[in-house]
């Protein structure tokens, strides 16, 4: 990996197996911001117990899984990509996107934002367990299996799995782990990851929605305005995909707004009320 910050490769339909060289993204001049990084390793690993499951460290290298689900399987209909922010760490475990919240329960993403948005409807069994549910639910999109306009695609912007709640939780959880420098070169990388991804996917005609601040300003056009969380609310982050001006990308309010977030969903791409 010399000379490589960061790289991926998908090991499964929902899985990416990752590697940061931590001594790439802390080179000898960053020498404080790495002694930092490794005082705050271990409260990060331990604050979500799948952690121990999903990171593994050899000095200098980070190994660990994160998310991508990405149908093989292609219709007519127009490909969405969402892009969000970070997985988190138990849903990596879990092998599927917002696997649950809480007390196991059915995660807002499915229940509350995409659905009452038009966007797609995954019926099942109320009866089946949270592992039965995530694999009945990988299952839908990837062999297209749902009710809905578009053909969809989930990815996340930062690929590195943290809390979903709590000091460590999302990518603010990450950047306190890395520093605001190492999150600068990080999302370069991961920015064109997430453009290889959309380039096999979306083309032609797709549409890409960025669900998360970073992701939107990391992979807007530079003619495009940048994130506040009230031009998210009120519809007005429209622009086109970084190195793919051909694409147009949406931003909207964040999961955790999930009524605002599944309004803005709906009016931005068009999905006329039922």
């Amino acid at each position: 990996m010399s000379g490589v910050i960061f790289s991926y490769r998908q090991i499964d339909q929902v899985k990416l197996q990752c590697k940061i060289d931590l001594k790439q993204l802390f080179p000898a001049t960053k020498k404080r911001e790495r002694e930092r990084f490794e005082k705050k390793w271990n409260a990060f690993v331990e604050s979500d117990p799948c952690n121990n499951e999903i990171f593994e460290r050899k000095v200098d290298l980070l190994k660990y899984q994160s998310e991508q689900l990405i149908p093989t399987k292609v219709d007519n209909k127009p490909p969405l990509l969402l892009v969000l922010g970070n997985p988190a760490s138990h849903s990596v475990k879990e092998g599927m996107f917002f696997s649950f919240e809480g007390d196991k329960k059915e995660h807002r993403f499915w229940k509350h934002i995409l659905q009452p948005a038009g966007i797609l409807d995954l019926p099942y069994d109320k009866k089946l367990s949270v592992s039965a549910l995530n694999k009945h639910r990988k299952n839908q999109l990837l062999n297209l299996n749902y009710k809905s306009t578009f053909r969809i695609g989930l990815c996340v912007f930062i690929s590195i799995p943290s809390a979903p709640s709590g000091p460590w939780s999302g990518i603010a959880g990450v950047q306190k782990l890395i520093g605001a420098k190492a999150m600068r070169s990080l999302e370069k990388e991961e920015s064109r990851r997430v453009i290889e991804c959309a380039k096999k996917f979306l083309t032609p005609n797709g549409i890409a929605v960025a669900f998360q601040k970073n992701a939107w300003n990391a992979l807007r056009s530079s003619k495009d305005r940048e994130y506040k969380l009230a031009l998210a609310k009120d519809g007005k982050l429209k622009g086109r995909l970084k190195h793919m001006t051909n694409v147009p990308l949406l931003g909207v309010p964040p999961t955790r707004l999930s009524g605002p977030c599944s309004k803005m969903l709906r009016q931005l791409l068009e999905v006329p009320e039922r």
